[in-house]
């Protein structure tokens, strides 16, 4: 019995030694943002826009298919959650699986998914990986559309909404 115990005791220190070490998805997000910001990678409402209109720059949106069905910034290609590494490859590879678009800002509504997605994508070899949220977009009085609609399913296809924007934005 005295045994047990021991070996209780030993495994509860080692897991709590262990444990302390461990990053939550908290405060694994807050120091990537705070990284991005100081490398000046956490992109501007400005360089998003830009962003949209350029050849090289692909701007991509890591939020679920509900959030982003709710709202997104028009031009923006949703990669998803799932396997986001894989989404891309359509997006910004040509048929010789060469880099068209090299540059890369990644979405989510409060850029804590965009700065953990953004670490792989760096390491995928795209030259510029930039973080950005949504809800910054918003708050700026920039519209989002949506593909919500009272069709069956959901697709956007029965009524067009238009833009969107935050109550705080009406004049």
């Amino acid at each position: 019995m005295k045994l047990s115990k021991i070996l209780f005791s030993v495994s509860l220190i080692a897991s709590s030694v262990f444990a302390s070490e461990f990053l939550t998805y908290d405060k694994l997000s807050k120091v990537l943002k705070e990284e991005a910001k100081k490398s000046g990678n956490y992109a501007t409402t400005e360089e998003v826009k830009k962003a949209l209109t350029e050849k090289n720059w692909a701007v991509v949106d890591v939020r679920t298919a509900e959030e982003w069905a709710a709202g997104f910034i028009k031009g923006t290609q949703r990669v998803g959650r799932e396997a986001p590494e894989k989404a891309l490859e359509g997006i910004v590879l040509d048929d010789d699986d060469k880099f068209v678009k090299d540059n890369l800002i990644v979405v989510c509504n409060t850029a804590s998914r965009a700065s953990i997605e953004a670490e792989t994508f760096r390491k995928m070899g795209f030259k510029t990986v930039k973080i950005y949220d949504m809800h910054k977009w918003i708050d700026e009085c920039n519209p989002v559309t949506t593909k919500y609609s009272d069709a069956e399913d959901k697709t956007g296809t029965k009524n067009k909404f238009g833009a969107y924007y935050a109550e705080h934005c009406k004049k």
